[in-house]
């Protein structure tokens, strides 16, 4: 997988950068660690080790996540919260759709989540006939998405070997990761799954846009019109990779590593994973080269990538932004949320939203937490998720020496609607 898959695009203006003061928005607390699991057990932790925590939230402010446990019949399982109430989606050990067992979801720790309240995620399989697959969480039960096994459509003679990082949206539709296999050998594409039909929509070796064939994949995202945006490596007489949009049968690059960029400089390297809304905008983060900066975040669709923060802008409340998280997440009305470290500033990390009122800091270190507690790390990889109306999702992790407050937790900011 490309190290350093990082893009994006959206339909905020031209942001005058304006601070605007901490919201006096709501924070909520989702679950903690220690907390009575539903389907028995403790909540131990809510990621595994060397993976970012990702929590998705939807419009009603229900949060779908993946928890390990303690004491109980399973070790490990995905949960979703509405409110004070938490639900089991799955456990290790529950029957799988098709035969088996859920064997493990640590592999794949990040479910996917709608307004619906529609859970999507991969797991493992033990005793029946495939060893992985990607399933959904309905009310009406639990379903196979895609499998090992299963035939790779639009790839002659080829076959799902590994399937992952599934983008649920709101019509049911899912894209996801898979890993193919040919004969000996082995390829990367990206599927959408929709309503039984399975369709390729990029895979190893196809033709790029500008030049060259796709040689590997970032996690796609999906739109409610069913529009997937995704970050690529491409090899070839073109550009070594960028952001790509596909819509129907057409797929186009929105913005390439080697391109201008609306700060000066070109781009560099592009966030692994993209946030895409239904007006079909992307945002994602960027490294850049011999500019003026050297790390932004920016908002692209049909018009172009318009920077909506860079390193060295001012922080709401003193400092500067200094470094931006992996990735940054996207509202209906194009309101980026994203963490970033701050230098010289009465704050070092906090998650903050830009919109068209400027950029507004939600919660930063230091911060009391509902329940108890203060916000002491974001975790390893510090992110946040975003609904399509703006609340706000993100996950909280002791430091190395065990201070703070292990959890997941919700914010609705005066943005959100």
């Amino acid at each position: 997988m490309w190290p350093a898959r990082r893009a994006a695009l959206v339909l905020l203006p031209a942001l005058a950068l304006a601070a605007v003061a901490a919201a006096a928005a709501r924070l909520e607390r989702v679950a903690v660690a220690g907390q009575a699991a539903a389907g028995g057990g403790t909540f131990e932790h809510f990621g595994v080790e060397a993976l970012p925590v990702v929590a998705p939230v939807n419009g009603r402010g229900e949060v779908a996540f993946f928890a390990s446990l303690l004491r109980g019949r399973a070790s490990e399982g995905f949960f979703l919260a509405a409110g004070p109430r938490v639900t089991r989606v799955a456990l290790e050990g529950d029957a799988a759709p098709g035969g088996g067992t859920f064997s493990g979801f640590g592999k794949h720790p990040m479910p996917s989540l709608n307004d619906m309240g529609d859970v999507a995620f991969a797991a493992a399989v033990a005793g029946g006939k495939t060893v992985e697959g990607i399933f959904v969480a309905r009310r009406a039960g639990l379903a196979a998405v895609a499998v090992a096994g299963d035939p790779a459509p639009g790839i002659p003679a080829g076959t799902l070997a590994g399937v992952d990082a599934p983008a649920l949206n709101d019509r049911g539709a899912i894209a996801f990761l898979a890993s193919v296999r040919r004969g000996r050998e082995g390829l990367e594409a990206v599927y959408v799954a929709d309503h039984g039909r399975l369709r390729k929509v990029a895979a190893q070796g196809d033709p790029a846009p500008a030049g060259g064939s796709f040689a590997g994949f970032g996690p796609p995202a999906i739109n409610a019109r069913g529009a997937v945006a995704f970050a690529a490596i491409v090899e070839g007489k073109a550009v070594p990779g960028g952001i790509f949009l596909a819509d129907g049968e057409r797929i186009r690059m929105l913005v390439g590593a080697g391109e201008d960029t609306a700060v000066g400089g070109i781009f560099l390297k592009f966030s692994e994973r993209v946030a895409l809304n239904d007006a079909g905008a992307v945002t994602f983060t960027a490294l850049l080269k011999n500019g003026p900066v050297q790390q932004a975040i920016f908002l692209a669709d049909e018009r172009g990538a318009r920077k909506v923060v860079a390193t060295d802008d001012a922080v709401p409340g003193g400092g500067t932004f200094s470094h931006f998280g992996l990735w940054p997440a996207l509202s209906r009305s194009g309101a980026v949320a994203f963490t970033a470290s701050v230098d010289g500033g009465p704050v070092q990390v906090a998650a903050f939203v830009a919109s068209e009122r400027g950029i507004e800091r939600l919660v930063s270190l230091g911060d009391a937490l509902p329940g108890g507690g203060t916000l002491s790390s974001f975790g390893l990889y510090p992110l946040v998720a975003m609904s399509a109306n703006g609340i706000v999702s993100f996950a909280t992790a002791p430091t190395a020496t065990g201070e703070g407050v292990e959890g997941i937790y919700v914010m609705r900011p005066a943005t959100a609607r």
